[in-house]
């Protein structure tokens, strides 16, 4: 895998104001962190946050998300081996942020 040495910005698909969202991944200097940003093209003002809290944040609500589809399937009667192949398929799609 390739280090992160230099900033990396990267156009995405998404618009969002009819504007594309670019993201940044920088390096955080001599810390073993990362950033990452985002801003909308054509403006300036740039949002910028640790990818560890990123991580973190994506982690907690995945957990929480996953909870909440064991009490359902606990509540319909399902057991949790079959209820999860479902949970899995349905979080790994990207819902749309709009």
């Amino acid at each position: 895998m390739t280090k992160l040495t230099k900033p990396i910005s990267r156009e995405t698909g998404k618009t969002y104001c009819s504007r594309a969202v670019i993201v940044t991944l920088a390096p955080a200097g001599a810390q073993n962190e990362a950033l990452i940003g985002l801003r909308l093209k054509g403006q300036r003002t740039q949002y910028v946050c640790a990818l560890s809290d990123v991580y973190y944040m994506a982690a907690k609500w995945h957990g929480q998300k996953e909870a909440a589809a064991r009490r359902e399937a606990r509540k319909n009667g399902v057991p949790w081996k079959k209820a999860k192949k479902d949970f899995i398929r349905v979080s790994a799609t990207i819902p749309d942020l709009r």
